[in-house]
Formats: C-alpha cells, sequence, structure tokens
C-alpha cells in the first residue's frame, strides 16, 4: 500500500512540475536534450531528499529554484569550457600556421633578449657542466658519446647534466617553463 501511494505522489509531482521545469531551463537553455537532463536530475534530487530534512521548502518553491539553479551551474561550466577550448583552438591554429610556414612555434616565445640570458647562464655554469650541457642538449650527442668525448663515465655525465639543470633552474625561475620545452627540463 505504501508503495502504491509513494508511486501516485511520484506521478502526481511528475505530471505536474516535470513540464514546467522543462519550460524554465527552456528559458535559460536551448537545447532540449540539455534542458530534460537538468529537469529530471533536479526532480530525481528532490525525490530521493524529500523526507531527508535537508528540504525546508514546498516542492514547486525547491523544483523551480533548483532547476534555475541548475541551468546557472550549467551556463557557467559551458562557458568555462568554452573558453578552454577557444584558447586552445586559437594556439593551436597560430602553431599550424607557423609549422605549415616552416617555422619553429618556439622561435616566437623567445626573444632575443630571453637567449641572452639563457647563454650567460650556461655559459656562468662550472666548466664540466656547462661542456656536458652543451653537448647533450645543444648538439644532441648521446650520454655514451658525451662519456666517450669528455673521457668520463655514462652515469658521470647523468650526474653533471642533472646538476647542470638544477642550476639553471634556479639562475632561471621565471623561465622554467620555457626552458621545459626548449631543453626537456
Amino acid at each position: 500500500m505504501n508503495l502504491n501511494k509513494n508511486r501516485n505522489d511520484f506521478e502526481y509531482l511528475f505530471r505536474q512540475y516535470y513540464p514546467v521545469l522543462c519550460r524554465i531551463a527552456f528559458g535559460y537553455i536551448r537545447d532540449a536534450i540539455v534542458v530534460e537532463e537538468i529537469a529530471s536530475d533536479v526532480f530525481v534530487r528532490y525525490w530521493n531528499n524529500r523526507s531527508s530534512g535537508v528540504i525546508r521548502s514546498s516542492a514547486k518553491d525547491y523544483l523551480f529554484k533548483s532547476v534555475q539553479n541548475a541551468c546557472i551551474d550549467y551556463l557557467r561550466m559551458y562557458q568555462k569550457r568554452r573558453r578552454q577550448t577557444s584558447y586552445i583552438d586559437d594556439h593551436a591554429i597560430v602553431c599550424t600556421a607557423l609549422a605549415d610556414l616552416g617555422e619553429n612555434p618556439l622561435d616566437y616565445l623567445i626573444t632575443d633578449e630571453t637567449e641572452q640570458r639563457i647563454l650567460k647562464a650556461v655559459d656562468e655554469l662550472p666548466e664540466r657542466y656547462r661542456q656536458t650541457f652543451t653537448l647533450t642538449r645543444l648538439n644532441g650527442m648521446s650520454y655514451d658519446e658525451v662519456a666517450e668525448a669528455m673521457g668520463i663515465t655514462k652515469n658521470t655525465v647523468k650526474s653533471n647534466l642533472r646538476d647542470a639543470l638544477a642550476l639553471l633552474r634556479e639562475k632561471l625561475k621565471d623561465l622554467t617553463v620555457l626552458l621545459f620545452l626548449i631543453f626537456d627540463f
């Protein structure tokens, strides 16, 4: 008997308010699928919480306010996602255009001043660190090749490079992201 009463109550509330909830949501969002999803979610949330004591207003007030809030939340999320996608798309277009021209997008990030700061910081490294960094990162030699050229072990090459990168990170803190792109920090 109680199950039938709950079912009848649910059907009554659903028939009474669901179409109105959809119309309210459609005033905010002009996508029928999203509108129905929001209205359904709000209705189910109300039904699941109706006897928990959380809801302190009438069913009508709760449902109307909840659908309004859910629509505003959806629009905020949609706008944020749209801005992020737009930002990514804009930058992808620039990078694609540069690639089509045969240009390196990093060249547009590195100003002459930045390049001079990086080169100066590399020059200021202790000799063994500078040599290891130059051979591996600027000349593209493998650890084995550098070890042979410098007459040291491969592990020493790795250790020198690790220490060189640590010193450069410290000296060029404000360029860390750029250095990561250029030298695989």
